[in-house]
């Protein structure tokens, strides 16, 4: 009855030691991970009185607001929060910011506002304004979409109350 040869100790060492070296690795990467989510502002609707400075910043720098305008909600879509995507309400209008470009539509102009929660994506608001254009602004699962709705639903109407009175 032949033998296999069992593997020297010498052989075993290299494996055992590169194994461990991936491991170390991953382990690095998932801590790097979790201390880089750690320093970054916390994610989710705010209200203008829980902006954080970066968020004004980027706002003023970019020159998205206007000067008779007040922020109501914003939203950073972005999973560094740097404000280059984010959902915009003011006092006058809704807004979509993406690199650079900003998609506005005036409360005034406002004909229709749909809101659906959608599992896998989070909330998902859909706007039309008179002339048939639309807007949808989804806001990630877990990050208070229902609040950005709310706002939005209550500075309509009340505009909408304003214009017919």
């Amino acid at each position: 009855m032949e033998q296999t040869p069992r593997p020297s100790k010498s052989s075993i060492h290299p494996v055992l030691i590169g194994c461990g070296a991936v491991l170390l690795l991953v382990a690095l990467a998932v801590g790097g991970l979790f201390v880089w989510l750690a320093i970054l502002p916390e994610g989710g609707v705010k209200m203008a009185n829980e902006m954080d400075e970066y968020a004004w910043s980027y706002l003023e720098k970019h020159r998205v607001l206007d000067p008779d305008e007040q922020l109501l909600a914003y939203y950073d879509a972005t999973m560094s929060m740097d404000g280059t995507e984010a959902a915009i309400l003011t006092s006058k209008r809704v807004m979509y910011h993406k690199n650079g470009r900003t998609t506005a539509m005036a409360l005034e102009d406002v004909e229709d506002i749909s809101h659906r929660y959608e599992s896998l994506i989070g909330d998902v608001i859909e706007i039309t304004d008179r002339s048939g254009a639309r807007l949808k602004i989804e806001i990630a699962v877990f990050n208070q979409g229902e609040s950005f709705y709310q706002a939005l639903m209550d500075s309509w109407k009340r505009v909408r109350a304003n214009r017919e009175s």
